[in-house]
This record gives structure tokens, sequence and C-alpha cells, in this order.
């Protein structure tokens, strides 16, 4: 930006200072602080006898304001004075000027606090005795595993002097777990990485009794015992954090296509890129696809200047609507979008914007967003919508919210095998979670189609000791789910994630997703049919029995070791919004008082509600009753009632819930087009990387193009076989 930023002196607000939307000029007329510090910055020249870097001797990010690298421009402006200069070095505001100057980028501070990890040591290294080298120890068997032919990644017991190769990775890699086997013969539980010792006394330690990567406090000590002497070490392998960093930086997406070519590089209107602030791929790629749909195109990006125009939040960053706004504007304006040369006369990958202050607003206070590690896409998805669905309930009733375009309804059929009589229940949804089927093939997993999928998802499941109002008594009874009505965008996400002893395993199945035209007719509930006889309204179960609930998402989280009672409280809690959403919500309440206390039917609920946890709902343009009930069905909580308001819109409040569906009731056509694709690649979601491929247009005129955070090309052939989310849009 040639014109550089203003900073507001009194708030610290940056904004452009010219047309065509001059900020700084707005928000000084707005807030009345007329002060502002215009800064801009030129790269300085470089040379090859610039003083080489310190060698790396610790994994850190370094505080950078990037001082070295430009050349600061600075002045003090008034725009009380139509924008005028102010003369420089004036006693009240030269410190705030040299303030502001010598800050650190918001984004560089949150890089730091984000890789500031603390490894502290614990009581079985402090209290480490009876160390005593085993019979047969000597120092040139260091070098390979006592039990196999393994040579890297090899673990030295402090207590015996063992060599123990490390565990086995997903992909093949790492160790043979001759280490771990160690630990469970012997108890021996202190171990450190050969290869990783420093002169400086440090190494990668592992306590098996914590699980967890150790500090050792006396570490020269401990291995003096063995003949090592810590001085004479040189650091030969990566440590563990290291191998993770190497492992992100490597994912990445080819840029070329099946015969060598490379994709093309291009950038307007639409194909703006998203800069990875660190690991924030899975966010880059949930908006790329979010707002590559219409309706949030049109909610956001037209309407960016009234807002900021008319926006009362005192502070912008902060203000959920602006950040929305203003990166509808980023990506849709083509303003930030220019591709760049390649020194060499070429065309290069555009730089993309940085939303940092998005990412700031929408992940504020959340224990896992807010942090800079990788997430899951898909979970990001169902935040991201619940904090859309939270700002807009105070713009026009909701009615303009984007979310609505994800709004369907579900058919919940309920079938009792002994008096055969049924039950249906309509649910409101945002998405669908589809199982995949795993059938091993020599090599890897059989692939599977979008059909058997969805067939799987609603095929029958037998539910055991079912309390038939009917037969007054426990029987079996069948239970499935189809769509009651389709949205004009249906998310969807393929479970290729399980736990596998509580470590989260990717399927590398490929689902065979057709690009064209798809119909999910054949998936679409009927209500009640002629011949069958509804049950009663009210059941006779034990007063245990739970408000209706997802019993396949509840058996999913038992089957991950989960007590039942927070199972069936967190699918409740989420409003059936499937297994990840229950998750989150589990880890979130894990601390409360009442986890474990069974929400007992017939049970009198608080008379009594926080008044300002009211005043908050109900300022989000809930109905005060609505919030008052839901207060008490949550026992006060405000976040489970928040979850539980979202979860069911004002318009399904009214309809009953073991309404049957007619045919005439069910809204929306059931033929849909891929539109919209989220990747992962990589073992585990803690890892690895995310694209998003985005179609834009329709019919001759459409086309595919690929988001790779930053860099954007055109994609003749997507592949959405090993997707993770996918965004269908519906064919009026």
């Amino acid at each position: 930006m040639a014109e550089g930023v203003d900073v507001c002196l009194s708030c610290f607000n940056g904004g452009c200072p010219s047309d065509p939307y001059n900020h700084a000029h707005q928000h000084s007329m707005k807030s009345g602080h007329y002060l502002t510090l215009n800064i801009r910055r030129s790269a300085k020249a470089t040379s090859d006898s610039d003083e080489r870097p310190a060698k790396l001797t610790k994994l850190e990010i370094r505080e950078d304001t990037g001082a070295e690298s430009f050349e600061y421009h600075t002045f003090v402006r008034c725009w009380g004075c139509s924008g005028a200069r102010v003369e420089s070095g004036l006693e009240n505001i030269e410190p705030t000027v040299q303030a502001v100057i010598h800050a650190v980028e918001a984004s560089k501070g949150h890089e730091i606090k984000a890789w500031a990890e603390e490894v502290t040591a614990c009581q079985h290294f402090s209290d480490l005795s009876g160390q005593q080298p085993r019979d047969g120890f000597s120092l040139d068997g260091l070098h390979q595993c006592s039990t196999c032919d393994k040579r890297e990644n090899l673990w030295l017991c402090l207590t015996c002097g063992n060599v123990g190769c490390g565990r086995r990775q997903y992909d093949g890699s790492g160790g043979n777990n001759h280490g771990i086997s160690h630990y469970e013969a012997t108890g021996h539980s202190v171990s450190v990485k050969l290869g990783t010792i420093t002169p400086e006394g440090t190494a990668d330690a592992y306590c098996y009794t914590c699980d967890d990567n150790k500090m050792d406090p006396h570490l020269a000590a401990h291995l003096k015992v063995f003949g090592i002497n810590v001085a004479a070490q040189q650091k030969t392998e990566k440590s563990v954090a290291e191998l993770q960093l190497d492992q992100n930086l490597k994912f990445d997406f080819s840029m070329t296509t099946a015969d060598g070519a490379k994709l093309e590089p291009v950038a307007g209107p639409g194909l703006t890129g998203l800069k990875n602030l660190g690991n924030s791929c899975y966010m880059a790629s949930v908006l790329q696809c979010v707002f590559g749909i219409d309706r949030f195109r049109d909610r956001y990006f037209p309407t960016a200047g009234d807002h900021f125009a008319t926006c009362t939040q005192a502070n912008p960053a902060q203000c959920m609507l602006c950040q929305l706004h203003k990166l509808a504007n980023g990506l849709w304006s083509g303003r930030y979008a220019t591709l760049e040369s390649d020194g060499e006369g070429g065309v290069a990958h555009q730089a993309g914007i940085a939303p940092s202050t998005f990412k700031a607003a929408v992940a504020k206070d959340h224990y896992e967003f807010s942090t800079m590690r990788q997430q899951d896409a898909f979970e990001f998805l169902l935040h991201l919508a619940k904090q859309v669905d939270v700002v807009e309930r105070s713009v026009d009733s909701g009615n303009s919210n984007p979310n609505k375009v994800f709004d369907f309804t579900t058919e919940e059929r309920l079938q009792c095998m002994g008096c055969l009589k049924v039950r249906y229940k309509v649910q409101p949804a945002r998405s669908v979670s589809l199982p995949v089927i795993k059938r091993p093939l020599d090599e890897g997993l059989a692939p599977v189609s979008l059909a058997e999928c969805l067939e799987l998802m609603t095929a029958e499941e037998t539910i055991d000791g079912y309390q038939c109002p009917e037969c007054e008594q426990p029987t079996q009874a069948v239970k499935s789910a189809r769509f009651a009505s389709f949205p004009k965008v249906l998310a969807v996400q393929v479970r290729r994630f399980e736990l596998v002893n509580w470590v989260p395993e990717k399927l590398d199945i490929a689902v065979q997703v057709p690009l064209g035209e798809v119909s999910l007719e054949a998936y679409r509930g009927r209500g009640i049919q002629p011949g069958e006889e509804a049950l009663a309204e009210t059941d006779g179960a034990p007063a245990a029995q739970q408000p209706a609930v997802d019993e396949e998402v509840v058996a999913q989280l038992e089957a991950m070791g989960f007590p039942r009672v927070r199972c069936v409280k967190a699918v409740s809690g989420t409003g059936n919004c499937g297994a990840e959403a229950a998750m989150t919500w589990i880890f979130e309440h894990m601390d409360d008082p009442d986890i474990d206390a069974p929400e007992t039917a017939g049970a009198e609920p608080p008379s009594d509600v926080n008044p300002e946890a009211v005043e908050q709902l109900a300022a989000m343009g809930f109905a005060r009753d609505r919030v008052q009930r839901e207060l008490r069905s949550a026992g006060g909580d405000a976040e489970r009632a928040l979850d539980r308001l979202l979860s069911i819109p004002d318009d399904m409040e009214s309809m009953e819930p073991a309404e049957p569906v007619a045919d005439d009731s069910m809204g929306g056509g059931s033929a849909f087009e891929l539109t919209g694709f989220v990747s992962h690649k990589g073992s585990s979601v803690h890892c690895g990387h995310y694209i998003a491929s985005v179609r834009h247009g329709s019919g001759a005129d459409s086309q595919w193009y690929m988001f790779n955070d930053s860099k954007v090309v055109v994609q003749q052939a997507p592949q959405p076989e090993h997707a993770y989310v996918y965004f269908f849009t519906r064919v009026d």
C-alpha cells in the first residue's frame, strides 16, 4: 500500500488513509480520534556481504518486527484538520509514536505465544535412583537397538542403559516399539533420545509413566553413570519437535498436473489466497469454500462499506460482523489479488491476505481454535456457523443469516418390533456425517461410492431394550433417519478419522463422488405410510430416559470410552450435530461439577436463572421466555443453553416433534452438484495440510480452482475422492 497505514494514536486502530475506502478518516470521524500515525515502509536493499544468520541451536520463533528488513517512514496527521501533517517531535505525542513504531506486529505476537511450548521436569527424572549399567553394556552398543537392527530414533534407558528403538508410526516409519517394550517389561520409565544430546546439556527426554515429553534437570549426572560426557556430545538427529515441524512443512499438494505441467496461477475477485498464519490451513480451506457460496458472498461483500460506516463497536478488530465484512471484501474485491513476478520473466503466485484479525475474532476464548495448533476443518466449520448465528441474531432478527443455506430437516423413524407401531420425528440439521466402509485389500483399503455411504447413513439400526409405551415392557426397535427436506447447500463430512487406542487415525479410503449431478431422492423420508399405526405420544420409559438423542452418535462416543451420561448430555447439548461436535462439547465441559450427574426425567429444573445470562442471550435476539426455559434445562449453563438455542431454529419451536411429515411439507428439490470440497493430507487430524477446491460458475462456464493457502491455481481435473468435507449445491 503506497500510502501506508494510519494508526490511531488513541485506540491504535489501523486504517487505510486514501480512497476508495479511507477507513482511517472514517474511523476518526466516528470516534473523534483525530490524531493518527502514518507508517509506510520500503524494503532495504540486500547484498551478498550481509551477515550470515547464526547457527540454529534452538527450535523457536523469534520476536521479529521486521525492522531489519525494512526502512520505515512516519509522520503524524490530524484528520480534524483535513488530514494535515502535524509537527513531529511534539512532547505530548512523541512517546506514543515511538511505542507504535517499535511494537511487535500482532500476528508475530500470536506466533511467539503459540510456539512457546513448555516442557517441564517430573518426579521420575528428579527422583531417579538405582542407576546401574546392565550386563554387557558398552558405549560401542549405543549405535543400534538392543533388540533389532534399527540405528536411528534410539532411546537410552537412564536406569539400566538399555537401547531401544522408538515407536512405530502409521506410515511405517519410526521404530519397532522396543523402547516402550523395555519399559513395559522392567518398569524403567525414563529415557533420553540418543543423537539429540547437546554440549549445553539438553536432549529429548521422555517419561513413560507420565506418557509425555519431559525435561531432565540432571541430564549430565544421569549420563555420567554410563560413561557419557555431555560436553563432548554433538547433536546428530532431529528432536521430536523438529520432526513434527518437518512433517507439517513437507505436506504440500502437487502444483503440477499428471504430465508434469505446472498448474496455472490465477488471481482476481473470488480468487484471492489466504496466507498461512501457522497451522491455519484448516481455517483457510473452510473459508474459501464458505465464501464461495453465493449467499455468504452477497451477505458480506456488497454491504461491507455500509457496515464499516455505521458499526457502533468501539474496536472493529473485536467486532465479528466487521471481520466477516472485511474478509469478504478481501476475498472478493480483487484488490489484494495480484500475481507477482518470479524474477525470470514469468508469473509467480500471489502473496494473498493474512486473516489474522478474523482468526482472533472468530476464535476468541476458544480453547483450541485460539491456538496455532492444527485443528479439524469440519469442527471449525461448525464453530464458524455458530459464531455467525450469534452475530446475525442482532441484525434484522436473523433474517439475513447466510447460514440458512445449510438448514434442512431430517425425518427420524422408529418402529417397535413388538407391536410394529411407528413414530416419526422431524429434527433440524445443518450437515450430515457419512460413515465409510472398511474393506481391506492386499494393499490399503477398497474405495467406496457416495451412494454406499448414504445407504449406510440411512440404514436401519437395532435398539435393544427399547421401552415401548404400547408393549409396556422392554422390546427391540429399529431406527433410521432420512431427509425430510433438503438445504440449498448440503455440507457433508466423511468420517475419515477413527480413534485407535485414543489416537486419531486416518482412514485412507477413496470415496467416489461424481462431479456431475447427484440425486438424493432415494434418501428422502416419506412420513407415515398407509397401514402404519403411530405409537403413543408419551412413552412409558423409566425415569432415567433422556430426551431424544441420536443413539448412533451416543454409541460412537461410548466406544471411545466416554461414560454414557456424558455422551447423552453432549449429543443433546449440541442438538444432534454429530460426534465431532459432541466430543468438543465433552472436552469443553469436562470440569463441570455436574458432568456425571444424570438428568432425571421429571426432576424439577432450577426455578431461578441468572438475570445476566438471560439479558446476554436475549440481546442476541432470542425470545426471553425461550431463553429462560433453555437456561433452566441447561442447569443455568449459558453455553449449553446457547447451543440449544442455536441448534433449534425459532420456526422449529412450534413444530410438534412427533408430527408425521407429509409429502407436501417437504421443501427443496433433491438434485445436487458438487461445488466445493476440503481435502486433507496427513495421517492425523493434528498434523498434515488442508486445501480447498471450489467451483466458480455453472454449466459450460464453470471452472474449478484449487486454494492452497495463498496459492490459487486453475484445477482442470479436481480429485474429490480423498476429500474430508464436501459442499453440494442444490440444482433448482
